[in-house]
């Protein structure tokens, strides 16, 4: 596996991501649909999520790839600050929020579902599909990565998304793995994108009052598309995407210096 890994990095890549995808879809449809569980939507997610950074955590021992997948100290203190813009995304999504009226323990529950979605999507995407791509470039592979985790966001549609909505989710999405690309690779650590993509998914799902969107007997019908908070959304993670190619440009001239000076 680790030949094919090396020789064919891309479609390694994309099928990493399909099965991650299409794994987590079918495993929760075949929980919803075991006679007797009675699982609700929030407790399916529980499970699956941590099944998925389970078997991430399995395929990156595998390939024995910890340290090239970010789980690691930073290059420096100093470098971690390239993280600190993220800080203000989960206020953003706040701004005009319901007012949550869930109990502590379904807070609670969604807290750690929400920082499990973040482990599994940035240790697949930063750390696994990254590394992946980086004998590319480390600029290509910023960018086709975060090309695929945009576009595998169009499978929310089976997931009762609207497409308009969800094309829009792909566009922000792949924004966002740009803007987490910058500071990942800068600083030489995932730690801080995992807990920074957790704070921002469970800051947009205490947006909607801990409501799910999509199927189940908890969640809500999708919320009906609105173009201006698309352009905003769109607006917002773009800055965050220029930010990513600015400090992955920062790091290519780092490292022609350091080469130069040996």
């Amino acid at each position: 596996m680790k030949d094919f890994v090396s020789r064919h990095a891309l479609l390694f890549s994309i099928l990493v991501v399909l099965v991650y995808d299409f794994g987590m879809q079918g495993l929760g449809a075949l929980l919803e649909a075991i006679p007797g569980l009675g699982l609700t939507p929030l407790a399916v997610g529980l499970i699956v999520q941590g099944i998925a950074c389970i078997l991430i955590v399995a395929l990156i021992h595998y390939l024995r790839w910890w340290r090239e997948s970010g789980f690691q100290r930073p290059v420096s203190n100093l470098a971690l600050f390239a993280y600190l813009p993220w800080l203000l995304l989960p206020l953003l999504v706040m701004v005009g929020a319901e007012s949550a009226t869930r109990s502590s323990g379904i807070v609670i529950a969604y807290a750690v579902m929400m920082l499990l979605v973040g482990f599994g999507e940035e240790a697949l995407m930063r750390g696994v599909v990254l590394r992946a791509l980086l004998p590319g470039g480390v600029m290509r592979a910023a960018v086709v990565s975060s090309l695929i985790f945009g576009v595998a966001h169009f499978f929310n549609v089976f997931q009762g998304h609207g497409v308009a909505s969800t094309i829009v989710q792909v566009i922000y999405a792949a924004f966002i793995g740009m803007g987490f690309a910058g500071p990942r690779l800068y600083a030489g650590t995932i730690w801080p994108a995992i807990v920074l993509h957790g704070v921002i998914d469970f800051a947009d799902v205490a947006s909607r009052n801990f409501t799910p969107i999509g199927g189940g007997a908890e969640a809500t019908e999708a919320a009906p598309f609105n173009i201006g908070q698309a352009i905003t959304a769109i607006a917002i993670t773009g800055c965050y995407a220029l930010y990513g190619w600015w400090l992955i440009r920062r790091l290519r001239k780092r490292r022609r210096q350091a080469e130069g000076a040996s």
